[in-house]
């Protein structure tokens, strides 16, 4: 079958559920590998992801005729996703140990993209196995506020406007939020990783930081 449009999609979905269920199964496939992506990133476990991504969908399922404007759909998925960890992680009062920046699925996202700054963002500092570990590690010892931010911005690189509607805040309340997380983010990272915090801060530009990620093409 070709692929549907959000409005497609959700109008099957509303003219057959629940007396046919193939529209919703088209759904699932389509949006599992996000859905698990942002759950894996925010839970910190496959096993747990998994079971936040099974809610998330039986959510969608129970609220999908009552969504009235079907272009939103996917950022109505990514909100419910959202909710769904911080509720979970909020009932079970605890952290991960640590806080995976890529799903262990092939089709996962995967591509990063952050701001450059005096000290290091999770990608600057992923240069090897090592660092990549030490990064995870201190995004998890953030709180489950901050990390949702970082997730979707720095690792899902949605727009400052879309996080502002997923979290019903103003844009310039997201962009504040997403400065004091990357804030935090770096503060945690020097009382977890000095080392690594230190070697970012002798840099003095973006050039510089780019420099440190890879020889420079001729």
């Amino acid at each position: 079958m070709e692929s549907l449009s959000p409005e497609e999609l959700v109008r099957w979905c509303q003219r057959t559920l629940p007396e046919d269920s193939r529209a919703f199964e088209y759904l699932v496939n389509q949006y599992k590998s996000r859905v698990f992506a942002t759950s894996y990133r925010l839970m910190g476990n496959r096993q747990e992801a998994e079971d936040q991504a099974q809610e998330v969908f039986l959510k969608i399922y129970r609220n999908i005729q009552r969504l009235d404007d079907p272009a939103t759909l996917p950022a109505w998925i990514t909100r419910i996703t959202v909710n769904t960890c911080l509720d979970a992680l909020t009932r079970q009062k605890r952290r991960p140990q640590t806080l995976p920046l890529s799903p262990p699925t092939p089709d996962g996202e995967e591509e990063p993209h952050y701001a450059d700054t005096t000290l290091p963002t999770p990608e600057e500092a992923l240069l090897n196995a090592e660092q990549r570990r030490c990064v995870e590690t201190t995004m998890a010892r953030l709180d489950a506020d901050t990390r949702a931010v970082l997730v979707l911005r720095d690792l899902d690189d949605r727009p400052y406007q879309e996080i502002a509607g997923l979290l019903s805040v103003s844009l310039s309340a997201v962009k504040m939020r997403i400065h004091r997380a990357r804030l935090s983010f770096q503060q945690m990272l020097l009382r977890v990783c000095p080392d690594v915090a230190r070697l970012y801060q002798l840099q003095t530009s973006p050039q510089a930081v780019s420099g440190a990620r890879g020889a420079p093409q001729s």
